[in-house]
């Protein structure tokens, strides 16, 4: 996880917080089963290259971020990287399904990001 905060020589992509949302959201996305989880893989390095020189991309996806960490604390609950696996994956189920189609997009859009990032660290192999 530490490569998503970014390496001395190149600017961060994401901050320290929407990197651990990030985290989070993968463990609970793919959590390990036979074998390691998003969760248990490095994703920074792939997530840094993918959004690399898009700046709309990184907004959307550090928005998403932000929004995903702050839903719970609405309903006066811990952040979203602070729920167990199970709570953080049944709030993402629910934005996958939700009636709201920007929502829905969104939670489908991060879900895809991280398949393809899990597949592309040879992990899910």
């Amino acid at each position: 996880m530490g490569s998503l905060a970014g390496d001395a020589e190149r600017p961060r992509v994401l901050s320290g917080r929407a990197a651990r949302t990030f985290y989070n959201a993968a463990d609970a996305l793919l959590p390990p089963e036979s074998g390691p989880g998003a969760g248990d893989v490095d994703l920074g390095p792939l997530l840094e290259e993918r959004l690399a020189g898009s700046r709309l991309r990184t907004r959307a996806l550090r928005l998403q971020l932000w929004l995903l960490e702050w839903q719970p604390r609405l309903r006066l609950q811990r952040g979203f990287s602070f729920l167990p696996r199970e709570r953080r994956r049944e709030l993402l189920q629910r934005g996958e399904s939700s009636a709201f189609p920007p929502r829905r997009r969104a939670a489908r859009a991060l879900r895809r990001l991280v398949e393809e990032l899990f597949a592309q660290s040879g992990a899910g192999a």
